[in-house]
């Protein structure tokens, strides 16, 4: 039997354990990259990757294949080319910058990309969190496109990401070598954080030829603020605070208020 001297010392033992690794999960999730404005000079791939280098925290180790997947040379060469005259409403500028050349967790990856492209980590994690309860392996979206990943990276509107899905429209096909935006958890937010830059720094051209709801600003009219959520509910809606954006921004603001990343489930399931 245990002596009560040798009690009290597992008690505080224990407790100093549940505290440490309070304080771990803690460090890792806490809100550390913002919103860069526009024209803003971005932090480069070096800087963010030493930056989140401490984050360990993973809700979903079922990502683990795809957070440790980094596209070869080979593949970003024919990436590259396939566009460089833009894609989906982002130019070339933007999207020759994606690489995916990140490795570790799930937390890690969103706030590295995070990092990279000038966006909150919060809101990143927040539509990770409405579009996959940040499962990488996810597929929706089957019979309108067909969507990939923990963001949800349309391949009918960005080919490039996965050339044989966009092609066939099978789901089959996200085991194909080239699929990154399925194979890749880092490739995958890399490259719908670029696309969101672009739409940010006013570049989809299109929108400017969109009318939104009433009380909403048109857009690149609108304030920093504006601009970036107009640009999260433009990657659901394809339009600028139509609608079906004003719906989404809502559904991504809840989860941001919310945070479930720092709950024991993310979507009440585990």
């Amino acid at each position: 039997m245990m002596s009560t001297i040798d009690k009290i010392m597992v008690i505080i033992v224990g407790a100093f354990i549940v505290t440490a690794l309070m304080v771990t999960s803690s460090a890792a999730t806490q809100s550390t990259f913002h919103l860069l404005p526009t024209g803003s000079a971005l932090p480069s791939d070096e800087a963010c990757r030493a930056a989140v280098a401490s984050d360990n925290v993973e809700p979903r180790p079922a990502n683990s294949t795809a957070n440790n997947t980094i596209p070869p040379a080979s593949f970003l060469a024919g990436y590259r080319s396939s566009i460089a005259n833009g894609e989906g409403g982002a130019d070339a500028r933007f999207l020759q910058r994606v690489d995916g050349q990140f490795a570790g967790s799930t937390d890690a990856v969103l706030k590295w990309a995070s990092c990279k492209w000038g966006f909150d980590e919060d809101v990143t994690r927040a539509t990770a969190a409405n579009e996959s309860h940040w499962r990488q392996p996810g597929v929706g979206d089957v019979d309108s496109g067909i969507s990939l990943g923990i963001l949800q990276i349309k391949a009918r509107d960005y080919p490039s990401t996965c050339p044989a899905v966009a092609i066939s429209q099978s789901p089959a096909k996200v085991n194909d070598p080239d699929c990154y935006a399925y194979r890749s958890t880092a490739f995958n937010a890399v490259y719908k954080l670029a696309q969101q830059r672009a739409c940010f720094e006013g570049g989809v051209h299109y929108l400017t030829e969109r009318t939104p709801m009433p009380g909403y600003p048109t857009y690149t009219n609108g304030s920093t603020t504006e601009m970036m959520w107009g640009c999260v509910g433009w990657w659901y809606s394809g339009g600028w605070y139509d609608a079906g954006a004003v719906k989404y921004i809502a559904e991504v603001k809840a989860h941001l208020a919310d945070k479930p990343w720092l709950h024991a489930g993310l979507d009440g399931s585990d």
